[in-house]
């Protein structure tokens, strides 16, 4: 059986593919398509070359898209590859049956800032100011993402009813709500898709209801007093993005082999699943042969318990410098914490002296004599591959 993760060149952002099943008839998962650009320069190259080696006479199968979150660095090139398709028409080279995403409107219950469907989302703070939005006027980088990613959850949902995707399947109405949004309720546990076993382990309906239930209260006290923080506090600072809140992780399995995928989530918010989902051991620990970083290396979205209950054979970081990602202080927790493995590091050179930093970095690791290997991708080349089963030819 195959089972292997492709890391894409994705810049500041994410774009993964997963391959599974058997080698006779391999399948095929999305996971992310990057910000601006990724898209017709890896992830579209890379889509293509599978379908040349493995479906030459026909369109290329996609078992399944997940955007982990609406953030423009993770969903840009997923609204230009279902762009590209619903265009295309018959004549795309690529099919797709089933699409996750948890859109703004349905994490938020419909109820939103005035005006926010005509942003898009390379809009910056001057942009969105322009429109003359209430509470707008002093954002950060997160709350700006946050805005401006509401119109690419429209586009998405758009795509899929006239491309006919299955969205969000096999999930239910949100209690006392119209929104159908993956989440990890004991019910969905062990999704499978075509071979492959998914266990959603956030967000809950717990923490989402609880956000719908915050931003219905804020906007109401907008409305009533105008008080401008009242938004922008609840557009999210630091992890309280309500896009981080509810980013989709999940743990994906075959033959005894895992990868947990943890898109932008908080690390508590993500051990707090494993737990409910009983993935811990008694002694609250799990042990996965791949576990994508969250948020690119931010040490926001990561405490030290984190790393002290989840272990790897090998860890996944895609950043380019870009917010300073990965952090110094998460680097510097993988060498107090993690003693083995290796870690994929999409680049080596990059913004804001990314390059500097990771040489400190690999300097620790001789002078720790740490057992903890690296490996970057190579700025030839589209992607790099961890193969945990079966090797693929293309």
């Amino acid at each position: 059986m195959i089972f292997s993760l492709e890391i894409l060149q994705a810049k500041h952002g994410d774009c993964l593919l997963l391959h599974f099943g058997a080698k006779a008839d391999p399948k095929l998962m999305v996971i992310d398509g990057g910000p601006s650009g990724v898209y017709n320069s890896f992830l579209k190259p890379r889509l293509l070359a599978i379908k040349n080696k493995r479906s030459p006479a026909h369109r290329l199968p996609i078992s399944m898209i997940m955007v982990s979150h609406l953030d423009d660095d993770h969903a840009n090139g997923i609204c230009t590859l279902t762009d590209e398709m619903v265009s295309d028409g018959n004549q795309s080279p690529f099919t797709v049956r089933h699409l996750w995403v948890n859109t703004f409107d349905d994490i938020l219950g419909n109820n939103q800032l005035p005006g926010t469907a005509s942003i898009t989302a390379s809009a910056n703070a001057a942009g969105i100011a322009s429109l003359g939005l209430p509470g707008t006027d002093k954002l950060s980088k997160d709350e700006i993402a946050v805005i401006a990613s509401t119109s690419q959850g429209r586009q998405l949902r758009d795509n899929a009813k006239t491309l006919t995707l299955a969205v969000n399947i096999p999930f239910k109405k949100l209690a006392g709500s119209d929104a159908v949004l993956v989440r990890s309720d004991a019910s969905q546990e062990n999704i499978p898709l075509d071979g492959l076993s998914i266990t959603v382990v956030s967000p809950d309906q717990q923490r989402l209801k609880k956000l719908q239930s915050q931003w219905d209260k804020d906007l109401k006290r907008f409305k009533k007093n105008g008080d401008k923080s009242i938004i922008t506090a609840s557009l999210g600072n630091d992890d309280g993005s309500v896009f981080n809140l509810s980013s989709i992780a999940c743990l994906v399995t075959v033959n005894g082999k895992s990868i947990l995928l943890t898109g932008d989530g908080r690390s508590d918010y993500i051990l707090e699943g494993l737990e409910k989902n009983s993935l811990l051991d008694a002694h609250k620990k799990l042990h996965v042969d791949v576990l994508k970083m969250p948020h690119h290396g931010s040490i926001r979205n990561m405490g030290k318990e984190f790393f002290q209950s989840i272990t790897a054979d090998h860890y996944v970081i895609s950043a380019d410098g870009r917010d300073d990602n990965p952090d110094k202080e998460l680097l510097d927790l993988l060498l107090e914490n993690v003693t083995s493995g290796t870690v994929y590091f999409t680049n080596k050179d990059g913004k804001n002296g990314l390059k500097k930093k990771m040489d400190a970095f690999e300097k620790e690791l001789i002078k720790k004599k740490s057992k903890l290997k690296t490996k970057y991708l190579d700025a030839s080349k589209q992607s790099m591959l961890i193969e945990l089963g079966e090797k693929i030819n293309f």
